[in-house]
């Protein structure tokens, strides 16, 4: 009978192409976008870690307490050393240290990301080796031995797959290491510095100890480790985090009132950072748009129901149970929705394709990403539960005992039809479902939107940043950065030339800072520039001036300049010139200027408004160019070798480029949020405008009558879109009070305080409103344009 029923579904729906069509469409594109966001979040939250014993690893991080607040991801080298070399705690660790350096035999040298490992790295991982083999356990970090394991990647294009690489020598930053190894093809790398693809592992190129490297602060060292049996993480952070802390405070110069402390944190959870958020924000809003989808399809299939009355009422009048009703409306949705699935699975492997690199930018564990059996295994459990529901559904709406009573309908809106209760709840569910999702988008792209709108504080037009390699020359670091400076400031289109340490979105690192009775002030971003740094910027001198330029290297220096965020707080409205900071509870400086805040968009190393800067003593191969229109590489690239045949560029980019970088993750997240936005209102508005349509058609009859007795058609129109919004303010009402149930929820169980934007929640009710009233207007316009009389002939 099923074989019957499908073959005569089949020939039902070629005659209602478009029918089949919109329902086949609205579901593959809606399974689509779902299947990759299952996708997504199987791979970031229920794939076991592709290592041995994975959850046993943990990564180590370090605290640091200032005054009573603690803040974690920068570590100390010698203290992250101390914990690598604990043998009553630590079962086994490998010491990471993310770098990028540059690939000096490779053409065009280009910079990579390198980890230096300890060679428990490989073993701690199970690390499958494609050529040679991993680093021994006498290339540790306490030996100067070099030694290197390419990436598979890297091995295929930048060492043509030559397997007699191994044993050889390349060159990292001019440091020759040798290749004894390649990793195999499908190593994923633990994204633990959220870096992007890892070129090769190193050794440690200098020993290192717990007494020397003070100066290596960084958030670019971590470890990998396993507890010794019995231990836990309590345990660990409290005993461990006392040695590092001892040993500390056994140091010169400890910045008063602060205290490091040690913490581990499980492997997978490190990995998938915050990327948890966004992957299950993105789960909810696929499921909403698929509900509204399927709202959508169900209300085309109580439409087909409906017209299939007549045809049923045969059918039972010549015996037909209702159990034949529910089989022959499942054999229709099931050949739909299952075309549909097929097609949503190409299109969702198509999207994979098509935004791999963005996804891997925005989580974690993308590494070759495509579908894969668990995702594909829950469409098709969900198309045939949306199968089964429509079939129940639409079934469900058939009074089996009246259909005899459809074969003397007059068909002038008396007879089969879908009930006006149905068709409200329809309604209520499409603006319930769309309002709910736009609640949540607009609470995301408000704030990204001025995050990508907020001005940077100085004029990037034209600005680049660039990064000379004087590796090979001999010419004095101070010496080589002045002739650098003055050679590119006489270049054409250069305007003004300053040298700096960073990047003017980087601007330095944090510091700490004292008043002049070495109080701490607090942990302040800071950068070191020259006196032409400001103007090169366009960074306004609120008061004061800019540095006393420096004539020699070492030369004493001891200005300082704040930003206007860091002088009202320390100084309020006092004049802050002349006031002493110190930097290093040593030296007292000057404050001889107060410039413009710098506001630094999100991305790696974000800064707050208050930072300081102080001068440029010593040599730096960094500066920042200020232009009056595109410079060329090359051109600039020849005027460098005017000063030495070696001398080129390492780093050339423009300003704007990198800020365009900064705000990647922040222009993507806003990028998927408004296509989800679009086709949440697209198909919202679709069903709307489907239901109403269908329900004016079925007053057709007795808005004739309106008609032909002279009613005004404004009026009438005004009548049936206020009945219209009555589901309309229903489903409206229902999506704020699920909305504002769960902001109290999440609020009570969740992590911390929920970041909600009201303004974004309340200016988004209108859109949704005037999305409702489109819907509402055209199916009415489009019956009272025509000839009532054709109304009342049921024409």
């Amino acid at each position: 009978m099923i074989k019957e029923e499908l073959k005569l579904a089949a020939s039902n729906l070629k005659k209602l192409p478009g029918f089949s069509v919109t329902v086949i469409f609205t579901l593959a594109l809606t399974l689509a976008a779902l299947c990759v966001v299952i996708n997504i979040n199987h791979r970031l939250l229920t794939k076991p870690l592709p290592y041995p014993n994975a959850d046993t690893l943990w990564v180590t991080d370090q605290s640091e307490t200032i005054n009573g607040e603690t803040q974690y991801g920068f570590q100390m080298l010698p203290t992250q050393t101390l914990i690598y070399q604990d043998k009553q705690f630590i079962d086994e660790m490998a010491m990471l240290h993310h770098t990028s350096p540059r690939l000096m035999d490779v053409d065009g040298r280009p910079t990579v990301d390198v980890l230096r490992v300890s060679p428990e790295f490989f073993s701690l991982l199970g690390v499958p080796m494609h050529l040679g083999r991993a680093l021994s356990s006498d290339e540790g970090i306490s030996d100067e031995q070099k030694v290197l394991v390419l990436s598979y990647q890297t091995w295929l294009e930048d060492f043509n797959a030559d397997p007699a690489i191994i044993g050889t020598f390349t060159q990292l930053n001019r440091v020759a290491y040798q290749i004894v190894g390649v990793v195999a093809e499908d190593f994923e790398v633990p994204e633990i510095f959220r870096s992007s693809e890892i070129s090769g592992f190193s050794s440690f190129p200098e020993a290192l100890s717990t007494t020397n490297n003070w100066n290596s602060i960084s958030s670019q060292f971590n470890g990998i480790a396993r507890f010794k049996p019995g231990v836990n993480t309590a345990q660990a952070n409290h005993a461990l985090g006392e040695q590092i802390n001892t040993l500390y405070q056994s140091q010169e110069n400890v910045a008063p009132d602060t205290a490091i402390g040690a913490r581990f944190t499980p492997l997978r959870t490190r990995i998938i950072a915050e990327s948890d958020n966004l992957a299950l924000s993105l789960l909810f809003s696929a499921a909403v748009l698929v509900l509204i989808a399927l709202t959508n399809v169900t209300n085309l299939f109580l439409s087909r129901g409906a017209q299939k009355q007549r045809t049923m009422a045969i059918q039972a009048a010549l015996g037909a149970k209702p159990r034949h009703i529910f089989i022959s409306m499942f054999c229709e949705s099931a050949l739909l929705i299952g075309a549909a699935t097929v097609l949503g699975l190409l299109g969702a492997q198509w999207l994979n394709v098509l935004l791999a690199e963005d996804l891997s930018y925005l989580f974690t564990r993308m590494q070759a990403l495509s579908l894969d059996a668990p995702t594909i295994v829950v469409a098709m459990i969900l198309a045939l539960l949306i199968t089964l529901l429509i079939a129940a559904i639409t079934s469900s709406q058939v009074n089996y005992h009246a259909l005899t009573g459809a074969l003397h309908a007059s068909g002038k809106g008396t007879g089969a039809q879908i009930s006006a209760r149905t068709r409200h709840i329809l309604v209520a569910l499409q603006v319930m479902f769309a309002s709910l999702l736009l609640f949540l988008a607009a609470n995301k792209l408000l704030p990204a939107y001025h995050k990508m709108t907020h001005p940077t504080g100085f004029n990037t037009e034209h600005l680049y940043y660039v990064r000379v390699d004087g590796s090979a020359t001999k010419i004095d670091s101070f010496e080589l950065t002045r002739q650098v400076k003055s050679t590119l400031g006489t270049q054409a289109n250069v305007n003004a030339v300053a040298a700096s340490m960073t990047s003017p979105l980087v601007m330095g690192w944090k510091n700490y800072l004292y008043d002049e009775q070495i109080a701490l002030l607090g942990i302040t971003s800071m950068a070191f520039l020259d006196q032409d740094a400001f103007t090169t910027l366009s960074l306004p001198v609120r008061q004061g001036r800019s540095f006393t330029p420096i004539a020699a290297s070492g030369e004493d220096n001891n200005e300082i300049i704040i930003s206007d965020s860091l002088a009202k707080r320390l100084y309020g409205t006092n004049n802050p010139l002349g006031q002493t900071l110190y930097i290093d509870q040593e030296t007292p400086r000057q404050v001889v200027g107060v410039v413009g805040d710098v506001y630094v968009p999100t991305g790696p190393l974000g800064y707050e408004l208050e930072r300081y800067y102080v001068p440029l003593t010593e040599g730096s191969s960094a500066f920042i160019i200020k232009a009056n229109g595109p410079l060329s590489k090359v051109q600039l690239g020849e005027s460098l070798r005017d000063i030495h045949p070696t001398l080129n560029f390492s780093v050339f980019r423009k300003v704007d480029d990198m800020l365009s970088q900064r705000l990647r993750q922040t222009w993507l997240q806003a990028m998927l949020t408004v296509a989800l936005l679009t086709l949440t209102l697209s198909l919202a508005g679709a069903g709307i405008y489907g239901v109403l349509t269908y329900s004016v058609q079925m007053r057709r009859y007795e808005l004739g009558i309106h008609l032909s007795l002279g009613a005004h058609t404004h009026k009438l129109a005004a009548m049936i879109i206020k009945q219209s919004f009555v589901p309309i303010f229903t489903g409206l009402a229902v999506s704020l009070l699920f909305a504002s149930l769960g902001y109290l929820v999440w609020s009570r169980i969740g992590d911390g305080p929920v970041d909600v934007n009201w303004l974004a929640i309340i200016s988004s009710i209108p859109v949704m409103l005037l999305v409702a009233l489109i819907a509402s207007y055209l199916p009415v316009q489009k019956v009272i344009r025509q000839d009532p009389i054709r109304a009342l002939r049921n024409e």
